[in-house]
């Protein structure tokens, strides 16, 4: 109760001294500027026809496609374009604040038939074709991650909300997608495949508690959710591929924002006046004694998390040289955790254990996009990601004096050289073909405490392979009703000389009633987390390794839909899946173990002796409802029902740990302009989910064994109550001639609902203990653009 009044008036003190500043100055302003690109070409168009509906604000793009429109009316506008020979554009939900320039990339896509119909697209989520997708894909920009309650600013907290994705950990963002486990999931920046972009993020793994990717930062971005198109491969589930924004190339802006993901600072802008090259960089740095101070629960306990990271972009656009551009992401984080008997609170760590947590993740890289013609245009890509996790844990006596128990000093990091062709050769067909080079290097010292042989070493490794692939991605587009994407990826990993040969094909079929028919395959293959290939087994006194020539977990994707968008701005989409995996690593004994139950925890499989032998399988149906926002609101309602198998090498076939069945989202909005300078919206968010599955423990065996002993041959048999959660955020946002101030409050979980976190077993006491998730959970946000 006292940190709600608190929240209460950390949120009314500001929004009461905003409001008597006066709004009865004269109208405000902004200026909107971007370019208009060929979506097959990615050529800038010249003499296309931009315009803002309701207003007499209109302009025509120069000879690159740029294009800039002064004095435009604060608020959400529509924006028109045209061109000759183009199908016309019209993008809804435009947001024009003070203190920030408004900046569109805007692709158009060429006519096949001289009578041109308005097509209307949504500014968000609209099917990617400028990737090639057919299914399953969702596009998303800054704008999408702050908006939904519960979100937390952070992309793969915004990406739970639609439909096959399955997120029931308060405490995690990990992506389960259609029953997948979250290791099948691809994260890429900037075109170039990166490792876990996640605060307290483990190895191998692509989730965590805290996101790194900044939302300030981000651009237009897609995310994929299977049956994927080509040009992404070593994924099994789906791909996020991220981009940042540029930075304003004509003035220099500034963001300050404050909360309880950090306090962040932001600029971009111009290096000159006369160049038109441009920067953008945000860092962010956490603030553990507000947290703390505040008396909000987030799920640590007495422990308090530490991190920081920063985000950047230059752009050197040249006269005849190409362009040139230069991105980096990287971020450290760490956190000790001391165990604690009162300490009931914390579902990281438990009672009995000091756990000593640090993690370091970076990305740098350049990019050199250059035209050949107005049709052919290439990216050369060179770049270093990294990234390194330190751990200690120790478990504690009864006199809580510690003892080693397990040590990890485990760092990733990959040399990637890629080239990129893109050729449109008419309005009907355009290829993409790409080849990629890693040199990937490794080096782990892991140990554990084992009760026979004392402290051992479980992973040691200290060398570097490649991995090499290729793609090749044609679209044709027999008329304007029907597309026809196909493709081939193929990947080489020279470690144990493993090679995959995978075909994709989609096709797209629109009617005449604004609705469409889509069909797609894709076959996916995917290398295991790298440190797996070097566990060790100890075979008479010796550590062998015996994952070493472990082959790729193989995928087989089915996807049918159909869309339909009515003229009142509702859309609606229907999609069947059905995903067979095979040559999953099991255990040589026979046992349950499967990977594919792998990936949503902290750390990685220890386990050892595997073989490519086990299999499973996902299928469902899925529904999605949408009002983009217009007329002051949005709607988005999802709904999700599937079911997850698996086998592992006794060939009996269980749930997977992911199999929740369904899940339903309900999320709507609301926005009022009071006056020329303020605007406030509530945002409502409402999840319903199929509860966590989990192993009964044999109470009886673990009393003898003074350790959990669980009844394996009923793996994942248990499901916990449905997991229920509601979120409320309040919003305001003040215009003002010089600056935008925003600040919002979120209220998670308002009803304090205890969902399960996990179930586990005491052996200081003998019995079986359940850790719930995070209870009610306010935060808070404060922003200013200037």
């Amino acid at each position: 109760m006292q940190s709600i009044l608190i929240q209460k008036k950390i949120f009314l003190i500001p929004i009461l001294s905003l409001f008597s500043i006066s709004s009865m100055a004269q109208q405000q302003v902004q200026t909107l500027r971007g370019v208009i690109i060929d979506q097959q070409s990615k050529n800038g168009i010249d003499y296309a026809t931009v315009s803002i509906s309701g207003t007499n604000l209109s302009t025509t793009t120069d000879s690159i496609g740029t294009f800039i429109i002064k004095e435009v009316p604060l608020g959400r506008i529509i924006l028109s374009v045209s061109h000759v020979g183009y199908e016309p554009r019209q993008i809804q939900n435009v947001v024009v604040v003070a203190g920030k320039e408004t900046v569109l990339e805007i692709e158009m896509l060429e006519s096949l038939t001289s009578q041109m119909d308005e097509v209307v697209i949504v500014h968000k989520r609209k099917i990617t074709s400028s990737q090639m997708a057919t299914v399953s894909a969702s596009e998303f920009n800054a704008e999408d991650t702050r908006r939904f309650a519960g979100s937390r600013n952070d992309v793969a907290r915004m990406a739970s909300n639609f439909a096959g994705v399955n997120s029931v950990n308060d405490g995690r963002n990990d992506i389960i997608i259609r029953g997948n486990s979250p290791l099948g999931l691809l994260w890429r920046l900037e075109g170039v495949d990166i490792p876990n972009p996640n605060h307290f993020g483990s190895l191998g793994l692509t989730g965590g508690p805290v996101g790194m990717l900044n939302n300030n930062v981000i651009g237009q971005s897609a995310f994929y959710t299977g049956a994927f198109p080509a040009q992404f491969g070593n994924a099994t589930s789906g791909v996020f591929d991220v981009y940042l924004r540029k930075g304003n190339a004509n003035k220099r802006e500034f963001t300050a924002q404050v909360g309880f993901n950090g306090l962040e600072l932001g600029a971009e802008g111009p290096f000159s006046k006369k160049s038109k090259a441009s920067y953008l960089v945000n860092y962010r740095y956490s603030i553990p004694g507000l947290i703390k101070s505040l008396g909000v629960d987030v799920g640590t306990g007495a422990a308090v998390p530490a991190y920081q990271d920063i985000s950047l972009k230059i752009d050197l656009p040249t006269k005849k040289a190409g362009q040139f551009t230069l991105f980096g992401m990287g971020g450290n984080s760490n956190i000790d955790f001391k165990g604690n008997l009162k300490d009931t609170i914390n579902f990281y760590n438990d009672p009995y254990h000091n756990l000593y947590n640090k993690t370091k993740m970076g990305v740098a890289g350049i990019k050199h996009t250059y035209f050949y013609n107005n049709s052919t245009s290439s990216v050369f890509t060179l770049a270093a990601t990294g990234s390194n996790v330190i751990t200690r844990q120790d478990s504690l006596d009864v006199n809580q004096i510690p003892h080693k128990k397990y040590r990890e000093n485990g760092s990733e990091w990959r040399y990637v050289a890629s080239f990129v062709l893109n050729k449109k050769f008419s309005a009907k067909d355009r290829l993409t073909a790409g080849i990629t080079a890693d040199r990937l290097h490794f080096s782990y010292k892991d140990s554990i405490q084992d009760g026979q042989h004392g402290f051992i070493p479980v992973l040691q490794e200290n060398n570097h392979t490649h991995l090499f692939r290729g793609y090749a991605q044609w679209q044709h587009r027999f008329n304007s009703r029907l597309t026809l994407n196909t493709g081939v990826y193929s990947q080489h990993l020279a470690l144990n000389n493993n090679t995959s040969v995978d075909g994709r094909a989609g096709i797209r079929y629109t009617t005449g009633d604004n609705s469409a028919l889509t069909f797609a395959y894709g076959g996916h293959s995917q290398m295991q987390a790298l440190m797996t290939y070097f566990h060790e087994t100890r075979i008479a006194g010796t550590n062998v390794q015996t994952n070493r020539e472990l082959g790729f977990t193989k995928s087989q994707h089915l996807v049918a839909g159909w869309e339909q968008a009515l003229k009142n701005n509702w859309k609606y989409k229907l999609e069947a899946y059905g995903q067979y995996l095979y040559d999953v690593p099991v255990e040589q004994r026979l046992t349950d173990w499967s990977v594919l139950n792998v990936g949503a925890g902290y750390g990685a499989s220890l386990e050892d002796s595997l073989v490519n032998k086990g299999k499973g399988y996902n299928y469902g149906l899925e529904l999605t409802v949408e009002k983009p926002f217009a007329n002051g609101y949005y709607f988005l309602g999802t709904g999700s029902l599937f079911n997850s198998k698996y086998e592992g090498s006794n060939g009996v076939e269980h749930n997977t740990v992911f199999n929740g069945n369904y899940v339903v989202n309900a999320l709507s909005g609301k926005e009022w302009a009071i006056g020329e300078m303020h605007t406030v919206a509530i945002d409502f968010k409402g999840t319903v989910a199929g509860g966590k599955r989990y192993t009964p423990i044999d109470e009886a065996a673990s009393l003898i064994a003074n350790d959990a002993v669980y009844i394996e041959d009923r793996s994942f048999e248990l499901q916990s109550k449905p997991y229920l959660r509601m979120d409320i955020k309040l919003t305001y946002r003040m215009n003002n001639k010089k600056f935008m101030q925003e600040f919002f409050v979120d209220f998670q979980n308002v009803t304090n609902t205890k969902n399960m976190y996990s179930q586990w077993y005491d052996n200081r006491s003998g019995k079986i203990r359940t850790q719930n998730q995070l209870g009610f959970y306010p935060n808070f946000n404060y922003r200013i653009q200037f």
